[in-house]
């Protein structure tokens, strides 16, 4: 069942075994239905979750009418909300289940509690940080064709996991940006996906 974990965690940095076995003790396994909240806005981001299977979105509300993707999660995928995580203040982002989903969820006090344990976790913790900070910082200065090109190197996946409106609010521009952008690039000859 910790199969998936396992490899992404030693990916991340070399863990012993034992310290493989002290993660996986310390997880809980969390199912989620479609639609269903890990996080809402106001909660404070107590856990860093990790997607076993499925798919989330992380996103704030603007008004009655507009929401922003700041994050598009699918599986061996490690996602928190940064800033509530971090501060251990009120979220002002949403994680939400964009299909039937499962996570291992480990809470703030158990990985200060392997933190004490193993540096190796101090590790583990700085690296999902700086790796889920720049994610979200991750297309501020591109062109909207520069963005979804690098989604198509990065994470092509998304495309069929999400609808394309949650890709264009992902990367920052208009659905009708999007399909300009996607038009585009299927009549250029040298593209390949």
């Amino acid at each position: 069942m910790f199969e998936s974990i396992r490899s992404s965690v030693q990916n991340l940095g070399y863990f012993t075994d034992a310290e493989l076995a002290l993660l996986v003790g310390r997880l809980k396994v969390i199912p989620l239905a479609r639609g269903g909240y890990l996080l809402r806005e106001g909660q404070v981001c107590r856990a860093v979750y990790f997607v076993n299977r499925g798919s989330f979105r992380h996103y704030q509300v603007m008004n009655e009418i507009d929401e922003i993707n700041l994050n598009l999660f699918i599986e061996n995928d490690w996602m928190f909300d940064y800033q509530s995580f971090t501060s251990q203040k009120p979220s002002r982002a949403l994680i939400q289940a964009a299909e039937n989903s499962e996570v291992f969820e480990l809470n703030v006090y158990d990985l200060h509690a392997l933190i004490g344990e193993s540096s190796t976790f101090f590790r583990l913790g700085h690296l999902l940080e700086s790796a889920l900070e720049s994610s979200e910082n991750r297309t501020a200065n591109l062109t909207p064709e520069t963005k979804y090109r690098k989604l198509l190197q990065t994470k092509p996946q998304l495309l069929q996991r999400f609808p394309l409106k949650h890709i264009a609010s992902y990367l920052g521009i208009t659905p009708e940006t999007l399909s300009r952008v996607r038009k585009k690039l299927a009549r250029s000859p040298d593209f390949l996906i």
